[in-house]
């Protein structure tokens, strides 16, 4: 059977699914990422006259907000929450790099416009490009790579995959295309099927959310369970109605934004507001407050003041490995004020680290043991 692997510009395609949207008159039109994989290799398989294909694997390349002003808070997790899905539900390989906004806004019209900052994306191209090319290189891996890609930076290595004797397919946007890609004559020898254009495939790959009955598991809902919905709740979570979610949402107001009195006495003696801090020292303090199901939390310093902290800042363990209590060190990227904490980054959890040395140490040694892994595009996908 051919083995298909399948790369993804995440970026770029994020980037560009509106063009999509307007060819389709669809402003909100966004795709099944679900669907997106065997609708490819169709029409790869069909391209070339192929009985069957099997989808090795299906790699996704982004980049996600890092050290940004907590006013994107939301913004951040939804693409998180995005990416979790794919690996989640669809068994995407997600590869992320992060871009540091050094404590700014994530939108340049929330930006001051005298601000030169740029962001910057870094290595999703070049990581796209290494790995198509090693999994190449790697005998029986793939036979067919398809990549969904518009940027012309990817000409060398479709070029040096070919030479491999893999053979590559692409898929792109009318608009957003390189001409090297859109050749009919393929003069730069970079593809062996015609290219594929997405703009064709709204009808297989579009996102739809039918209507279907489900039971709502809330506590709070009042009336028959068995509703209608368009929504589709995440593989193996509950699914609550429109309503329940809404009484939810009005009983749980105690976000990031507003903190409580006493943190507010904490840490009066801070500036009345914010400052960035360039190249600050390390600092030390206890984590004490977690906020498990938005995935950030609170750290109080040795000097009384207290920080915010994201599961994208910490830098030695996973966000299921730190607990309330928990002695860390952190760099401040900006300073508390009278009332809002300031912003924590490089979180590095020394509890973790002597306890793991002090277990490793006090196990013997097992002679057995073989040591052998922006309007927001994400606020309308939903699982």
């Amino acid at each position: 059977m051919t083995k298909v692997m399948i790369f993804i510009d995440g970026s770029w395609l994020y980037a560009n699914t509106g063009k999509l949207a307007q060819d389709y008159a669809r402003p909100d039109l966004q795709i099944d990422y679900g669907l997106l994989p065997e609708a490819l290799a169709q029409r790869v398989a069909r391209a070339i006259n192929l009985p069957n294909s099997d989808i090795v694997r299906t790699h996704l390349f982004a980049s996600i907000p890092d050290n940004y002003d907590q006013a994107d808070y939301d913004s951040v997790r939804r693409r998180l929450d995005f990416f979790n899905l794919l690996k989640e539900e669809h068994h995407y390989e997600v590869e992320l790099f992060p871009i540091d906004f050094r404590g700014r806004r994530i939108r340049n019209y929330d930006r001051d416009p005298a601000d030169p900052f740029e962001p910057r994306e870094k290595c999703v191209d070049i990581a796209l490009a290494t790995t198509m090319l090693y999994y190449a290189a790697l005998p029986h891996v793939y036979d067919i790579a398809i990549a969904v890609i518009g940027d012309q930076d990817y000409v060398p290595v479709l070029q040096h995959v070919r030479r491999l004797g893999k053979r590559v397919a692409i898929a792109s946007i009318r608009g957003s295309c390189a001409h090297d890609y859109a050749d009919p004559v393929d003069a730069r020898r970079v593809k062996d099927v015609d290219l594929i254009w997405l703009n064709d495939m709204i009808g297989e790959i579009e996102l739809r959310y039918e209507p279907r009955q489900l039971v709502c598991q809330s506590e709070f809902h009042v009336g028959d369970r068995l509703v209608w919905t368009t929504y589709r709740p995440r593989r193996n979570q509950p699914f609550f109605c429109d309503e329940c979610r809404r009484v939810y949402a009005d009983r749980h107001q105690d976000d990031y934004r507003s903190k409580p009195e006493p943190r507010q006495a904490i840490v009066r003696s801070a500036p009345a507001e914010p400052e960035y801090v360039s190249d600050a020292a390390m600092k030390g303090g206890l984590i004490y407050e977690i906020k498990d199901d938005r995935r950030f939390g609170f750290i109080r310093a040795h000097d009384g003041l207290e920080y915010f902290f994201h599961l994208t800042d910490l830098a030695n363990v996973t966000w299921e490995e730190i607990d309330i209590g928990m002695e860390i060190e952190f760099q401040p990227v900006k300073s508390p004020s009278s009332d809002r904490a300031g912003k924590a980054a490089t979180v590095t959890v020394i509890e973790f680290e002597d306890d793991w040395e002090a277990d490793f140490e006090a196990e013997p040694a097992d002679e057995d043991y073989d040591d052998a892994d922006e309007v927001d595009e994400y606020d309308s996908y939903e699982p």
